[in-house]
């Protein structure tokens, strides 16, 4: 269920990014954050996953290359190996799209598509390794329950530097939001899956879960 309603994000935050841009540019904005459902998905599952939990241990990095031999009990946890890849790489989907959002109207689609490739492998597994695949950042005994660090540290500061290098948008601010609308479904979509963010990063349906759950819900409405 984590699963599924960490993956419904990526569609909403589409819907969200999209009503906030010119009537023009709704779809191609939306698909930026659709596109990394599939790109990403499959770099995880060759590479991605492999690398950040097996690294340069016993099986150098390719352990899970393919989501081989995942056939048992995750470490620590209740869950099949495979359930936990999975869960892991709707974590990666959303922290790609997430970027998209910087970027709108500034850069062709074939060049982020290229780019959302390039920074699982390169930026995401690494940072995902150190903290939680058992790295040095976790030998120092940092904590990242829901992807603080690992997602949207990763995500903002990429986006903050790819924004910088692609320069200002030439479009007038009075032009956008175009579809106000799409923004508060996209929102509301969101809200419904941190249930699964936070909640499901306790790994089961426990007091932990339920602190996580309640702390989202209320944290949300404050904002609000």
């Amino acid at each position: 269920m984590s699963c599924a309603l960490v993956l419904f994000m990526t569609p909403g935050l589409a819907f969200f990014y999209g009503g906030l841009v010119r009537d023009s540019n709704i779809v191609n904005t939306m698909m930026m954050s659709i596109i990394s459902m599939g790109l990403t998905t499959l770099t995880w599952m060759i590479f991605g996953f492999s690398w950040s939990f097996d690294a340069w241990g016993a099986g150098k990095g390719f352990t899970y290359v393919g989501f081989r031999n995942l056939d048992g009990v995750w470490p620590d946890t209740t869950m099949p190996g495979l359930t936990f890849a999975i869960f892991q790489m709707t974590f990666a989907i959303i922290g790609a799209a997430i970027i998209s959002g910087a970027v709108v109207e500034r850069i062709r689609f074939s060049a982020y598509a290229i780019f959302i490739v390039v920074w699982v492998l390169a930026v995401y597994v690494p940072l995902c390794h150190w903290i939680w695949g058992g790295g040095w950042i976790a030998e120092m005994g940092a904590k990242d329950f829901a992807g603080g660090t690992v997602v949207h540290i990763s995500s903002g500061t990429s986006a903050i530097a790819l924004a910088s290098l692609l320069g200002e948008r030439k479009h007038r601010a009075e032009s956008f939001p175009s579809n106000l609308p799409f923004v508060i479904l996209g929102g509301g979509i969101l809200w419904l899956g941190w249930t699964g963010f936070n909640g499901g990063s306790a790994f089961a349906a426990n007091g932990d879960c339920a602190l996580a759950v309640a702390t989202t819900y209320v944290a949300a409405a404050a904002a609000m």
